[in-house]
């Protein structure tokens, strides 16, 4: 295989907005997400809470980290964000987040009481248990921000064809 070749394979492939505008979406997605892990750990590790509300509480520190990154950083968006169509269908994606990652470290912690553990374990387990879902959801979070929240939405019509986007085959 020629390396030139594949070099410029990977150039092409990184230049790409799509790819870009990804690997911004996760880099800004894993610093939200160290901070609320983070939270989540010292609430639910050191016995403040339980698995619900710690998770809650992850979320709050996280989700306003995300959503300034991803807004100014993934998707280059400045201004006021309009109510109806991003800071809404924002806030329903990352609800589903919640409940998703709530139920999942409520459903080990409970069966956690039925065996007896030491607690570093069990906190390693609901540990897992919300990073596993959050990392499953990520894909999911990312398609639905591209596609519904972040998605480019049209002024309105060129008057003039000539104006008008052409649509281009990949």
């Amino acid at each position: 295989m020629d390396g030139t070749r594949t070099g410029g394979h990977l150039r092409q492939w990184w230049r790409r907005p799509g790819t870009r505008r990804f690997s911004r979406f996760a880099v800004s997605s894993v610093v939200a997400f160290g901070a609320s892990n983070l939270v989540f750990l010292l609430a639910y590790g050191l016995e403040l809470t339980s698995p619900q509300v710690a998770t809650v509480l992850a979320y709050a520190v996280g989700v306003p980290t995300n959503y300034l990154l991803t807004r100014r950083w993934t998707w280059r968006r400045r201004g006021r964000p309009p109510l109806r169509t991003e800071l809404l269908p924002y806030a329903a994606v990352v609800a589903v987040n919640v409940v998703a990652a709530a139920a999942g470290t409520w459903a080990v912690d409970r069966w956690l009481q039925s065996v007896e553990l030491p607690r570093v374990i069990d906190v390693m387990l609901v540990s897992v248990t919300f990073v596993a879902i959050n990392g499953g959801l990520f894909l999911a979070k990312y398609v639905l921000l591209d596609r519904l929240v972040f998605r480019e939405r049209p002024t309105g019509p060129p008057s003039d064809p000539a104006e008008r986007p052409v649509e281009r085959v990949p």
